[in-house]
């Protein structure tokens, strides 16, 4: 029977470059550069570099085809066209406050972001235009949401940090995991199996638990402390930012390093090519 939490010095651990049949893109920021993995064939693409900033998150509009990031140490939100093509120019998209997380809504065309120095939840169009702060609450980190629900979910980074979860459209809000002395750095939403995923940095345990923050169990131990980033969930897969390792864990299965990197790997996120044939009601 397998064990419901697995740890790294108990599994073989591969790096395999070249995993067969993946045909998405890994879009990973590292100190001032974003690049794009291939790990079908093992090309690296740098698309963005001197960016002279910490990037704690990076999302995708598919509808128009930018790839939007954050800028914690300049302060701001910009955004580029995905993939590359002839015109790879940065366009501003608006001023932050210490952004960490960011997210889009594919629905109403809306930006989302949390800002860690002033605590505040923040919307703006696509363009930067109308910017609102929708939510102030204490210091913020990781930022997800879960568009068929309408829920989005974010940490708190004070001294009992929690994470929890506002409904758009209601402004309801509500605590649903009390993490205490951990800062949760990434989280993700697995929609097969409906389950939020977040990462320790302190700890290195990545966990799940039901939408509304029941059942929470441990999927796994990393065994490295204050080096663990952000997480996506894509395909029933996390791919994890550990140190300077990328990993693909399988929940209840195994746990791989598909990627070393020279320096930190701050955020990860992964491009879907047959993403236009989904729907978001």
């Amino acid at each position: 029977m397998l064990k419901d939490m697995l740890t790294i010095s108990e599994l073989i651990i591969c790096l395999c470059l070249r995993c067969q049949g993946f045909q998405n893109k890994l879009i990973i920021s590292t100190y001032g550069t974003i690049k794009e993995l291939n790990l079908q064939n093992g090309e690296e693409l740098e698309l963005q570099t001197d960016l002279q900033s910490f990037i704690y998150s990076v999302d995708y509009d598919y509808r128009n085809g930018y790839l939007y990031f954050s800028r914690y140490t300049k302060n701001d939100i910009q955004r580029f066209r995905y993939p590359p093509g002839q015109m790879t120019d940065l366009v501003p998209v608006t001023f932050a406050s210490r952004p960490v997380g960011l997210v889009i809504d594919p629905l109403y065309n809306h930006v989302y972001w949390t800002e860690r120095s002033t605590g505040k939840l923040c919307r703006c169009n696509l363009d930067g235009s109308l910017k609102s702060v929708i939510l102030q609450d204490d210091p913020l980190f990781a930022l997800t949401f879960d568009y068929r629900n309408r829920w989005l979910y974010y940490s708190t980074d004070n001294t009992k940090k929690s994470i929890r979860r506002l409904k758009l459209n209601d402004s309801e809000n509500q605590t649903i995991i009390n993490v205490h002395s951990e800062l949760v750095t990434g989280m993700s939403i697995g929609n097969d199996k409906d389950r939020l995923y977040w990462m320790e940095f302190n700890n290195g345990f990545l966990k799940s638990s039901t939408l509304n923050g029941s059942s929470v169990m441990t999927v796994l131990n990393t065994n490295t402390n204050n080096k663990n980033q952000d997480i996506h969930v894509f395909r029933g897969n996390v791919y994890c930012a550990n140190g300077n390792s990328l990993l693909n864990v399988t929940p209840g299965v195994s746990a791989h390093v598909i990627y070393n990197n020279t320096g930190i790997i701050y955020s990860v996120f992964i491009h879907d090519e047959n993403h236009e044939t989904r729907t978001y009601t």
